[in-house]
């Protein structure tokens, strides 16, 4: 509750600091996901503009483009390198194609809550994953907060064991790490672009994927969807990329400060704003007429027994054993630090995100 009094406070005193430059400096951010103007992400980065805008008192303008209007995730992470795009809200999908560490994100079953990956995101190992990622590829992440967690539905039949996974055509980002997961429980993996994956799920290029409760309902997935089964395989971040040569070149020490600490209050806003929708869209699916199911501790223990050693070895092998130890550190410090407060934090997370909409846009 104190770090979220304290990013509160942090956020509301952002405005005061910005440099009088003379030129304009747009910063056109990618997202691949939806542009409804309830959605998570469009709320949280509208959060970032009024904050970057104000404190820089109009020297720097942000352009957000959603629903993959400047291409799908792979190719609006090709830009932020290349500096084309300067920012991008982006999943972990195309990033193992930039830097193949990104894996150990896809560890199935390696959270055991929200917060205990907030505080991992928010220590040492987003620290540490952050600068190895800025210096293998140029580009900056200026925060990781909450894609969530994926769970699987499909259009052929309820989903309560691995067994039940057998010869499920299975729609996969393009991580290597959720492919092998998908292997290991007998489903077929078959990476799609976000951005296509409705019109392959109408047309039955694929009978199943898997994707976080508010992806399910924004992009109206319960249409061609009737399964949903709630395993929690993976708990997935979205990153806040800026490409470096823009951050160093184009923005003032002062412009610098400003974007960080509103880039902090995207990645507090979405946390909160995700959970929110989580928990108000599985009600709105179940109303939908998706057949929802919630397996048992020891039906979980089935999916995770097969799923989790078999990603384990494939990343030892691909990044090799430290960062995976890092990643198994991490989860099990948060979990320590979390206790039995997570649902208590949650609750203060969708507090915080709700009042800096109402202080920077809702006005």
């Amino acid at each position: 509750m104190k770090k979220v009094i304290a990013l509160a406070a942090a956020f509301a005193l952002l405005c005061v600091s910005a440099s009088d430059s003379c030129a304009k400096v747009v910063i056109k951010l990618a997202n691949a996901g939806p542009a409804n103007p309830d959605n998570r992400t469009v709320k949280a980065v509208e959060i970032f503009k009024a904050m970057v805008e104000k404190g820089t008192k109009g020297n720097v303008e942000v352009q957000a483009y959603h629903a993959s209007a400047l291409g799908n995730e792979r190719e609006a992470l090709e830009g932020v390198k290349m500096g084309t795009i300067q920012m991008g809200t982006l999943s972990s999908g195309p990033v193992a194609g930039f830097f193949q560490p990104v894996m150990v994100f896809g560890i199935p079953y390696l959270f055991s809550s929200a917060p205990a990956a907030w505080d991992a995101y928010d220590g040492k190992f987003g620290k540490e994953y952050s600068e190895a990622f800025l210096k293998a590829t140029g580009v900056r992440i200026l925060g990781i907060t909450e894609n969530g967690y994926r769970h699987f539905t499909n259009n052929v039949r309820e989903i309560k064991s691995p067994a039940d996974m057998k010869g499920l055509k299975v729609r996969t980002m393009e991580n290597p790490v959720h492919m092998e997961m998908v292997k290991s429980l007998g489903g077929s993996p078959t990476p799609i672009a976000f951005g296509e994956l409705y019109t392959a799920l109408q047309q039955k290029v694929v009978d199943a994927m898997e994707c976080p409760i508010v992806l399910i309902h924004d992009m109206k997935f319960y249409e061609v969807q009737k399964y949903l089964v709630l395993d929690g395989h993976l708990y997935d971040p979205l990153f806040i990329f800026i490409n470096e040569e823009f951050y160093q070149k184009k923005l003032s020490p002062d412009e610098q400060k400003v974007v960080q600490e509103a880039a902090k209050a995207l990645a507090a806003a979405h946390n909160g704003f995700s959970q929110e929708a989580n928990i108000q869209g599985l009600q709105k699916l179940k109303e939908k007429g998706m057949i929802v199911y919630q397996p048992t501790k020891e039906e979980l223990a089935q999916f995770r027994e097969i799923a989790q050693p078999a990603a384990l070895k494939y990343v030892k092998e691909k990044v090799g054993e430290e960062w995976v130890n890092k990643a198994l550190e991490a989860a099990k410090e948060g979990e320590a630090k979390v206790g039995d407060k997570a649902d208590k934090i949650i609750e203060d997370y969708i507090k915080l995100a709700n009042d800096l909409y109402s202080q920077w846009v809702k006005k």
